[in-house]
């Protein structure tokens, strides 16, 4: 049974943009705390003296209209913007600021709208990829110089993780309102990149979702993978053996974002039903709802701690919630 947490006032507050939130990252230590949105601003929040809300430490812009992805570095100090921007024809870049140098530097900029980016375990590679592209691409993240582009997908890629290891998942398929229902490829998938090598390998494909997959994540142990679909629902991978362990159903929206904790077997999805839940791994019941949020929910992530949970939505708060205990 979940316990519904509508309007509870969480631990440390809400933040704001001027539009939609469309990311939101702690930095490794929990200190602090970094979001996006279509207000083309990145923000940097700090989060160590106990406030009731964020303190905005920071307010940083590249050359694009709308940002559609943040990131720290593994280092902690690095933080990176992905932003899209029109000129005549839509263009991505990706801005990095090192530490605290007041003006970043412009790590790449590629042509066409590219809408998620994670960095690789070690911080020495960027995957970015797109919901009008079919391509996954891999950076160099000191020089932004690439260094390979992984084979055609079946449909739009989404989004884009990292296991510990190394491997990369790239997620992808059609929103319902473009897919043929009676068309296979409208199924969503999964491909589970080996990208150690100078030539990818594909290691697995997971197909299951009807239409498309929006969010994949690995697990910190990378023994599970989770995935969130245009169906509404979240499935759970063994990526090792490409099968599906089980299915989590109760999101009335578009499952667009999903974050697994980094201290207990616990699972937060984010959708467009304005709701975020929590999973319990163990047995796969949802141990709390929480409600709040005016919009869409586009992303979600636990402090490292495990303690504390970021959401960014469409109605350009970023709230931060108490994550309520097992009983």
């Amino acid at each position: 049974m979940s316990v519904s947490v509508s309007e509870r006032p969480s631990r440390v507050g809400t933040a704001k943009h001027s539009d939609v939130v469309t990311s939101v990252a702690f930095s490794p230590d929990g200190r602090r705390l970094v979001s996006g949105g279509w207000d083309g601003l990145v923000k940097l929040w700090d989060l160590r003296d106990g406030a009731a809300t964020p303190r905005l430490a920071r307010v940083m812009r590249g050359k694009w209209d709308e940002v559609e992805a943040v990131a720290f570095g593994p280092d902690g100090r690095t933080i990176a913007g992905l932003g899209v921007g029109w000129d005549g024809a839509p263009y991505s870049a990706v801005t990095v600021w090192d530490g605290d140098a007041r003006r970043g530097r412009v790590l790449l900029r590629t042509p066409g709208k590219v809408d998620a980016m994670a960095f690789s375990p070690d911080g020495r590679t960027l995957a970015t990829a797109g919901g009008e592209s079919r391509t996954v691409t891999l950076w160099d993240a000191a020089d932004g110089s690439e260094r390979l582009s992984l084979p055609e997908h079946a449909a739009p890629v989404w989004s884009v993780a990292f296991a510990p290891d190394g491997r990369l998942a790239a997620a992808s398929g059609v929103v319902p309102a473009m897919a043929d229902p009676a068309a296979e490829d409208r199924r969503g998938e999964i491909k589970i990149w080996d990208v150690s090598g100078a030539r990818p390998a594909c290691l697995r494909r997971l197909v299951g979702h009807d239409y498309g997959v929006a969010a994949a994540v690995f697990s910190p142990d990378a023994r599970l993978l989770a995935s969130g679909g245009f169906d509404r629902g979240i499935k759970l991978w063994d990526p090792e053996a490409g099968e599906c362990r089980a299915d989590l159903t109760g999101h009335i929206g578009w499952v667009a974002a999903l974050a697994f904790s980094p201290v207990e077997p616990l699972l937060a999805s984010g959708s467009h039903d304005r709701t975020i839940r929590l999973w319990d791994l163990r047995d796969g019941t949802c141990r709390a709802v929480l409600e709040g949020h005016a919009g869409n929910v586009y992303s979600v992530a636990f402090a490292p701690d495990g303690r504390r949970l970021a959401s960014g939505s469409l109605d350009g708060a970023v709230r931060i919630w108490d994550v309520p205990a097992a009983d």
